[in-house]
């Protein structure tokens, strides 16, 4: 989950791709990677929970994007292990947690929330 994380906030639209598992593929990926590129600028990631076996896992996250407020992304992804490769099969978009105004700032600043992005 982190890599894929890292692939949205460096625009690497090639290994976003390559870890979609292939069942999951559509012809217009590529497109719809571009625009969420092109329109959302990340702030932070936080793992909530995860379990795996050998060949599966669960990973609930909340990605942070700049919105007014703080936008989220909160999910539980499927991932299945082929050949030695980790591949995203789905997400359930979950319910967005709550923000304290003075949390820190989950983009690392180390400022409050609403001093920062709140």
């Amino acid at each position: 989950m982190r890599s894929r994380y890292s692939a949205f906030v460096m625009h690497n639209i090639s290994y976003l791709q390559a870890t979609l598992h292939p069942s999951q593929r559509q012809p217009d990926d590529l497109l719809n990677l571009q625009q969420t590129m092109e329109t959302t600028q990340w702030l932070g990631l936080t793992i909530v929970d995860h379990a795996e076996t050998d060949d599966e896992a669960e990973v609930e996250f909340i990605a942070f994007y700049v919105d007014n407020p703080i936008g989220q992304l909160h999910e539980r992804s499927r991932f299945s292990r082929q050949q030695g490769h980790w591949f995203y099969i789905d997400g359930e978009f979950l319910p967005p947690i709550k923000l304290g105004r003075n949390d820190n700032c989950i983009c690392g600043s180390g400022k409050k929330l609403k001093r920062c992005h709140g």
